[in-house]
């Protein structure tokens, strides 16, 4: 059940990139990129060789409907593979249980906050630079993935909030 589940995200996150997102373009300049949140869901317990393929297929997807040549796939191939350490420096209290997944609900807000800033904004540095090809307007593309990072985060917690609801226990 577990693995329809994910491939109805995917697929759902996916068409939401592709339809909604990528037609936002604040300013000329912020597009958020809401399909990162499906590396940010996967669960606490799943090899890390598994998240990164699965990263590497929603992002080498993203780039084949956008015609973007690879910079999806890279950056979020990096987040993938950042991701379980990226968890384990992030302090909390809570014990990481079978039970509970990496989503607001699950974890404390704080928590969840940095785990999905440092991982968006990992992913936007990477995603513009490579975009970029080089560090020539450092400070200008940087701004730009900063801005990007602001509207991804605020669409990424307002999807947390509508379509996610609490782990059961058991």
């Amino acid at each position: 059940m577990n693995k329809i589940i994910y491939g109805l995200t995917f697929l759902l996150l996916l068409l939401c990139q592709i339809l909604l997102a990528n037609n936002i373009s604040l300013w000329g300049m912020i597009t958020p990129m809401v399909y990162i949140m499906f590396i940010l869901v996967l669960p606490f317990h799943m090899s890390k060789s598994l998240v990164v393929l699965l990263g590497f297929a929603m992002g080498i997807s993203v780039d084949l409907f956008t015609g973007v040549l690879g910079q999806h796939a890279a950056a979020s191939v990096l987040i993938a593979f950042l991701r379980m350490p990226m968890i384990r420096i992030i302090s909390t209290q809570i014990k990481f249980e079978e039970h509970l997944r990496p989503i607001l609900w699950d974890m404390q807000f704080s928590w969840y906050f940095q785990y999905a800033l440092y991982l968006t904004l990992i992913h936007h540095v990477v995603f513009f630079f490579l975009d970029a090809m080089s560090f020539q307007n450092f400070f200008l593309v940087f701004g730009i993935a900063l801005l990007n990072v602001t509207a991804t985060l605020l669409l990424i917690f307002i999807f947390q909030i509508i379509f996610y609801k609490a782990s059961k226990r058991y």
